[in-house]
């Protein structure tokens, strides 16, 4: 979805600004996701040094995915996907850079004006 209707979900929630709790979701599914990830690290099927911040880091890159089409686009985002999920996969042990102080909330936040 987030390749073939870009800004769609930004659009929508822009013109009902007080019908979603942002904070309380947000914090709800970070919550979740961290429990996911730690399950995923328990049965050995996640890297030991993925990060909660690395799945807003998979967003925030296939946000970025533009094609010359809809069909480009969610072809260059499932192969995305594709490249960054056996990444996380337990088994890869080269070291990494230190994850980005990245969050949920920086998904939906306007890129900083210089």
């Amino acid at each position: 979805m987030q390749a073939t209707a870009r800004g769609f979900t930004a659009a929508f929630l822009s013109q009902f600004p007080d019908t979603v709790d942002y904070e309380h979701d947000r914090t709800r599914a970070e919550r979740g996701l961290a429990q996911l990830v730690q399950r995923a690290k328990d049965a050995g099927q996640l890297r030991a040094d993925f990060h909660l911040a690395d799945v807003t880091l998979l967003i925030l890159a296939n946000s970025g995915v533009v094609g010359e089409s809809p069909q480009v686009s969610l072809a260059a985002s499932r192969r995305l996907a594709a490249y960054l999920l056996q990444s996380f996969r337990s088994g890869h042990t080269e070291p990494l850079p230190p994850p980005a102080p990245l969050g949920l909330q920086h998904i939906h936040q306007p890129p900083p004006t210089r």
